[in-house]
């Protein structure tokens, strides 16, 4: 399999395209859709006797463009790849055909040969072992984090069972029905969600699934009126009032609720509040997760406060 990135790098440049391209596939947002996918394509394609530049190209730009929130990929990654190719030497008719090539991938209906040998290279993932499926589903799981699972389950054994043209994914549909990922919700006011909200979320998210962040309205808080950072963006958001009991009920599946501490004073908060919590709802589950040394400082309330002096941005994600 082709591993290196030097491979792709100098090809591009030998092509006269810009390899800002290969950046894309690092963003934070992607799990499978990432530069290992990319080696993977293009070392299936690499196998055949002839590895043109269209294919190269067509291959490298394909999930050029990828926000699994939107349903325009494939046409803003071949728009990219017009804009790219404006400054090399291939003729107005490849561009047309590279470009072709990589809307094909948009519902896999191959549009050509050539075609076809990508599209088979892009779904090569669904002709590995059962290990290797897992592990793509688990990835596909959450590059989707942001939809709630009771809408995720479905749509993704819909999307399955309409792969599955020789059987092959029966088993991988039926772990889907089966499966039970473990689910985190962290929950708390957030005005403004910040770097410290942000460590006990990385934390959280090496221990679950897939991690929910809720926005609680306090009637003995300030009512929220900052903006949902970008970097949390591609997570499930939700907003509830009332009891945490009631919101954490009305999920319909077992989740355990994530609470951040600061220091011991948190704790003894926390800990008080989790009497009546249990009180309301016996068979709930918390954890609580410490922030790093270096966020315990952190409070929204402080914030808020250097809101007035302008001096809160480094406090707050991007």
């Amino acid at each position: 399999m082709i591993s290196d990135i030097n491979y792709i790098t100098n090809r591009l440049i030998n092509l006269k395209f810009p390899t800002e391209v290969l950046l894309n596939y690092d963003e934070p947002h992607r799990f499978y859709h990432t530069t290992q996918h990319l080696f993977e394509v293009v070392s299936s394609l690499a196998k055949f006797e002839v590895f043109e530049d269209d294919l190269f190209l067509a291959a490298v730009y394909h999930d050029a463009v990828y926000n699994p929130q939107a349903n325009d990929n494939e046409e803003q990654s071949a728009n990219l790849f017009i804009k790219d190719a404006k400054q090399s030497n291939l003729t107005e008719q490849q561009i047309k055909l590279i470009a072709q090539l990589i809307l094909d991938t948009k519902n896999h209906i191959a549009s050509s040969e050539v075609s076809q040998q990508l599209i088979t290279a892009d779904l090569n993932i669904l002709n590995q072992p059962l290990n290797k499926l897992i592990e793509y589903e688990n990835q596909i799981f959450k590059e989707y984090q942001f939809v709630d699972y009771n809408i995720y389950k479905p749509k993704r054994i819909e999307a399955l069972i309409s792969l599955n043209k020789t059987n092959k994914l029966d088993v991988l549909i039926e772990y889907v029905k089966q499966r039970k990922p473990l689910i985190g919700v962290f929950c708390g006011s957030f005005n403004p969600f910040h770097k410290g909200h942000f460590n006990v979320l990385e934390k959280a998210e090496k221990i679950f699934d897939k991690v929910i962040i809720s926005f609680g309205k306090n009637p003995d808080k300030t009512v929220r009126n900052w903006d949902i950072p970008n970097s949390i963006k591609n997570r499930q958001l939700s907003e509830y009032n009332g009891l945490l009991t009631d919101y954490v009920e009305s999920l319909g599946y077992d989740v355990i609720v994530v609470r951040g501490l600061r220091n011991s004073t948190d704790f003894q908060y926390e800990q008080n509040q989790y009497r009546y919590i249990q009180e309301l709802m016996p068979t709930i589950k918390i954890i609580n997760i410490f922030c790093d040394k270096e966020f315990e400082h952190i409070s929204s309330s402080g914030i808020r406060t250097l809101e007035k002096f302008n001096k809160h941005q480094n406090y707050l994600l991007d």
